[in-house]
């Protein structure tokens, strides 16, 4: 019986696959990744707030491609942070898209904020419904989308909805407009909707996305702070950190302030990829606005004196050698560059944290802000699931506030 000769099976390259893709790509909205992309970030004005969202003490901040969400009560700095994000992405080439749905934003206030608010930088929308927030985003980035893909170069884009807490649907004005008082089941899908419908895309298009956030106490024996809208943001968002303030005194209060010259804010991020959910604290005078060297007394320690060069003590020169030991202890904070010792309110500025300081500060930061492992990220993914919960229809995620937090090195 003659031999059966066997056919030879041709192979189609991994490579040929590659360039159907490629091809596919020309005609729809999807992005393949064929390199490393380093990640970039708005800074929020203050160092170690920076640190805490991404990580990265110098060069961190918020996402320039994903959904950052600033949460807490009212009064604790969201919208002022916002602002700030605002003007440093300004000086970045980025304009801003700013959609106002309490009311509060005015125009000719915002360049006392350090944001331009000429029309080629700044457009001011305002809108509280759900529905109407949600075709204007959606036509918006798919109009962007569109033009990318002619080949059009999309102009650096910065988005900022203040607040998501605030808005209404049209079911809840119509049942409001028959006197008709109930829960409003249809608020949250929408918002669901919303940030499904654009998540993706602004990654596609590199475009970072603001959100702020209000948050109530639980009236449980164990209060926790809750965030309103559902599950849509929490699961959209890449980053979402809490807020809560307390009054700052600084002694120079007059009559008028009655009895604070600012906030000191409570920050902790609850979802995290990008850096351990770590509590930090900075400072918002009335005043002065916020001091970007706030909080970076933290690391200014003894054992970190031979890096850094900050800390709490004095010099100590030995009679008989001259040698020069530092001694740890007391209020005043020894600055080895310039050779003194500062007061606390004198330590809060560029002669102090010279870009030198700031270098050999980062190692440290970063390191205090790294995940140590896989696990950990699990860990904190898995705590973060477990206070979500499964309802998507109302705003019954909750999460502990910040102040409930560890304290920094504690």
């Amino acid at each position: 019986m003659a031999k059966q000769s066997s056919k030879e099976v041709k192979k189609f390259e991994f490579s040929k696959v590659g360039t159907i893709l490629d091809n596919i790509a020309k005609n729809i909205p999807i992005q393949i990744e064929k390199e490393v992309k380093e990640k970039t970030f708005l800074t929020t004005g203050v160092y170690l707030l920076d640190a805490a969202l991404s990580g990265k003490l110098l060069g961190g901040g918020i996402s320039t491609n994903r959904i950052t969400a600033f949460a807490g009560e009212s009064g604790s700095g969201k919208s002022f942070l916002a602002y700030s994000v605002s003007k440093h992405a300004q000086k970045s080439g980025y304009s801003i898209i700013y959609i106002d749905t309490e009311g509060a934003v005015d125009l000719e206030d915002l360049p006392k904020f350090g944001v331009d608010n000429s029309l080629d930088k700044f457009r001011l929308i305002r809108s509280n419904k759900v529905e109407d927030v949600n075709i204007l985003l959606t036509q918006l980035i798919d109009e962007l989308k569109e033009q990318k893909m002619a080949g059009f170069e999309i102009p650096k884009l910065l988005i900022v909805l203040d607040s998501l807490g605030q808005m209404a649907s049209n079911k809840e004005k119509a049942d409001l407009l028959k006197g008709d008082i109930k829960q409003d089941m249809t608020k949250a899908k929408a918002l669901g909707s919303m940030f499904r419908s654009i998540n993706t895309d602004l990654g596609y298009l590199d475009i970072p996305f603001l959100v702020c956030n209000h948050t109530y106490l639980t009236m449980d024996l164990f209060p926790r702070s809750v965030l309103r809208g559902g599950n849509g943001l929490l699961y959209s968002a890449s980053v979402i950190g809490f807020m809560s303030k307390s009054q700052l005194k600084t002694g120079q209060e007059d009559d008028m302030d009655l009895g604070a010259s600012g906030i000191s804010v409570l920050f902790k991020t609850q979802k995290n990829r990008l850096a351990k959910p770590k509590k930090i604290r900075f400072d918002i005078s009335f005043a002065n606005g916020m001091n970007p060297y706030t909080g970076l007394d933290a690391f200014c320690r003894p054992e970190y004196f031979e890096k850094i060069g900050i800390a709490c003590g004095k010099m100590d020169v030995d009679k008989k050698t001259g040698e020069m030991t530092f001694l740890p202890g007391g209020n005043r904070w020894y600055v080895n560059h310039l050779n003194k010792s500062v007061t606390t309110k004198q330590l809060f500025n560029s002669d102090i944290f010279t870009p030198e300081v700031l270098e050999r500060m980062a190692p440290i930061v970063n390191d205090y802000f790294r995940f140590k492992s896989l696990d950990e990220i699990e860990e904190v993914e898995k705590k973060f699931n477990e206070v979500m919960g499964e309802d998507d229809e109302d705003d019954t995620n909750g999460f502990k506030d910040a102040a409930d937090a560890d304290d920094i090195f504690g």
